[in-house]
């Protein structure tokens, strides 16, 4: 079962981002940005869902952030208002603890291809506040809290 769902959580993910990349082309003079923003905005309505059967989906989805980020597709603030009001309901990815989860991943992948430096320019001219991103009522520690 795991496997199953997993594979289903990377293909609909590979589906949308493949279905992104062929509106861009499509298109031309699109902002492939604003194609790629409504792909994560759909992902991460579902991902509480998908953590359920596939419980490594918010690490895939932070590594997709990551790359995105790298390759400066999207704005930072743009990547981390998605996290932050992300979910079934507007915000719900904070409440869960997913958005947590999600941004650490994030911050860990830039931190080990770009370092220290970058990381804290990056934090500082985003002006991203890692402590709203933290669940207000769950004390689990994530991976989020090593950057706090």
């Amino acid at each position: 079962m795991y496997n199953l769902s997993w594979s289903t959580f990377q293909r609909k993910f590979c589906l949308e981002t493949s279905r992104v990349k062929y509106n861009t082309f499509s298109f031309n003079g699109v902002n492939s940005g604003l194609l790629y923003v409504s792909t994560f905005e759909s992902v991460l309505s579902t991902l509480e869902d998908a953590v359920n059967d596939a419980p490594k989906a918010a690490e895939f989805l932070g590594r997709m952030f990551a790359r995105i980020l790298i390759e400066n597709v999207i704005p930072y603030k743009q990547v981390w208002r998605l996290i932050y009001e992300g979910g079934e309901e507007q915000g719900r990815l904070v409440q869960t603890g997913l958005a947590a989860d999600v941004l650490g991943v994030v911050l860990e992948i830039i931190k080990s291809e770009k370092g220290d430096p970058f990381l804290n320019d990056v934090r500082t001219s985003s002006n991203l506040r890692l402590e709203n991103f933290r669940p207000p009522t769950l004390k689990k520690t994530s991976r989020l809290d090593k950057f706090i």
